[in-house]
């Protein structure tokens, strides 16, 4: 009996540290689930349907829903794939502590504030950052013919 009482509390005192590591795991996994769908799931969502809506406007309706149809489906089954390995990823690169922590960044609203005016399409911070990227992206475009070319490469107009 003695014996047996004595293998209970082995097995239950390493069964307890086992335990707490599962439990751990599983609250740094549900903590990086969290931050990868706030962040780049919902950056994602939100770009995906502006272009989604772009691609279908010039056809017609039953060929624009068909495909609408298809492609969120899509979408869906992509978006669960990223999910899980972006938050399995995260949550074997950071520990549990720091996921909440990055996890309050993202809560906090002088945060979604700034992000709040990077993401709306007709703000001042966006025609900057689309001017900028616009000229950097033809000159890099024009390098690059004038080399297939055989010549010099010639500096942009900076966009209108």
């Amino acid at each position: 009996m003695t014996r047996l009482l004595a293998t209970l509390c082995l097995t239950t005192a390493l069964a307890l540290p086992l335990a707490a590591r599962a439990d751990e795991a599983a609250d740094k996994l549900s903590e990086a689930k969290t931050l990868v769908q706030k962040t780049l799931i919902k950056n994602l969502e939100t770009g995906f349907s502006a272009a989604l809506e772009k691609t279908v406007a010039p056809m017609k309706d039953d060929k624009a829903e068909a495909f609408r149809k298809e492609a969120l489906a899509e979408f869906d089954r992509q978006r669960t794939v990223m999910v899980e390995g972006l938050s399995k990823e995260y949550a074997a690169k950071f520990s549990l502590d720091e996921l909440k922590h990055i996890n309050g960044i993202y809560d906090d609203k002088t945060y979604q504030k700034f992000q709040a005016i990077n993401a709306d399409p007709s703000s001042t911070v966006t025609a900057v950052s689309q001017n900028a990227v616009t000229r950097l992206l033809n000159m890099l475009s024009l390098a690059a013919a004038s080399e297939n070319a055989g010549g010099q490469p010639e500096t942009p107009a900076a966009p209108k």
